[in-house]
């Protein structure tokens, strides 16, 4: 993690003009779509590399950001095109697929998509009969971010130590019963058998005095921190970027047996908008594009020629670091066959009283 001076800031803005330079060479003309509605993550969709894409194209994009993985599919399930293009976790790219919620991506239209790293163009949960439908885009491992004047050593193990009862924080995310499992030591943990799942159960409600919140967005547990009600919580890398630009002195580590997502952008099924959605998505991929959202957020990003965009030594430290070995044995967040069942023991466990 990285944080960010005056100067950095200057070098994004920098960045920016120079990216709606280059786009704006092709900008669509007024006869297109002057309205692209995107659904996201806080942080992947900031005005810094938006604005370029919304200036060369003529375009406003509106953006609809969520909190948990499981808000996207209850948003895709409303049906009608409420959204043009959607970024959707690994877990769940099948079964927006299966259900209809998006639709194949023309590869022809997305020529950045040959940039990015292999081991994630061929990634089978993106795929179907044969047909591409996510467009890989970010990934990163699932971290703890910690309050470094608080925290004496980071590890899973913070989040259970009662040294720091009542502030510690989880997110409110099905995952979390992955990260939680795979603490435990299960290596299944997205096919957790029912009496494994009342074990992480237990675990989780023998937690519950230690926790102050089960938190949803990032805006809400970036609150948490500066407040100093929360001293540690798994995470993700934006949050810990966030606390770094305040100043506060946070930091992150990853788990003993951590796991790791993979965000992609696909295009939402009966969109209008299809050509236009098509140059987002390949905007997006721009090594210039992605090397703001990395300084930014921190979060991996699928395009490895972001290093030609970045100060010298920026990915040290960072999952993009590894080589093609580590990224071929990622445990990558999976789809959750029993997804119904995980959600309920989630919801028992935020639900349970203690004394």
């Amino acid at each position: 993690m990285r944080q960010h001076d005056g100067l950095t800031r200057v070098v994004w803005f920098c960045r920016s003009a120079m990216v709606a330079a280059v786009f704006g060479a092709v900008a669509w003309s007024s006869a297109e779509a002057e309205e692209l509605r995107i659904l996201t993550w806080e942080g992947l969709a900031d005005d810094a590399w938006i604005e370029p894409f919304e200036k060369a194209h003529d375009v406003k994009i509106q953006r609809t950001y969520v909190g948990s993985n499981d808000e996207y599919m209850a948003a895709l399930a409303a049906g009608g095109t409420q959204y043009d293009t959607v970024v959707i976790v690994s877990s769940l790219a099948q079964t927006a697929i299966k259900a209809g919620f998006v639709e194949p991506v023309d590869l022809d239209k997305v020529p950045n998509f040959q940039m990015i790293y292999p081991e994630f163009r061929k990634a089978a949960f993106l795929q179907s009969d044969g047909e591409q439908y996510g467009v890989p885009t970010f990934w990163d491992i699932q971290p703890v971010t910690f309050n470094a004047d608080v925290v004496d050593n980071c590890s899973f193990d913070a989040l259970f130590d009662p040294k720091y009862k009542g502030k510690i924080a989880m997110w409110d995310d099905v995952s979390t019963l992955g990260d939680v499992a795979s603490y435990m030591g299960f290596d299944n943990i997205w096919t957790l058998s029912d009496e494994q799942l009342t074990k992480v159960k237990q675990k989780m409600i023998e937690q519950k005095p230690l926790v102050r919140r089960y938190w949803s967005t990032g805006g809400e547990i970036i609150e948490l921190f500066m407040s100093g009600e929360v001293v540690a919580t798994n995470s993700w890398s934006y949050v810990t970027q966030a606390l770094q630009d305040e100043r506060m002195n946070a930091a992150q580590c990853a788990p003993e047996r951590p796991t790791a997502w993979l965000d992609s952008h696909f295009i939402v099924a009966g969109s209008e908008n299809r050509d236009l959605a098509h140059a987002f998505i390949n905007y997006m991929l721009e090594p210039e594009v992605l090397a703001q959202i990395y300084e930014h957020s921190g979060f991996g990003v699928t395009n490895p020629e972001i290093a030609e965009h970045l100060p010298e030594g920026a990915l040290q430290g960072s999952a993009m670091a590894q080589g093609p070995e580590f990224r071929s044995t990622i445990r990558f967040w999976e789809e959750i066959p029993r997804r119904g069942k995980y959600l309920e023991v989630w919801n028992e466990i935020k639900a349970a009283s203690v004394d």
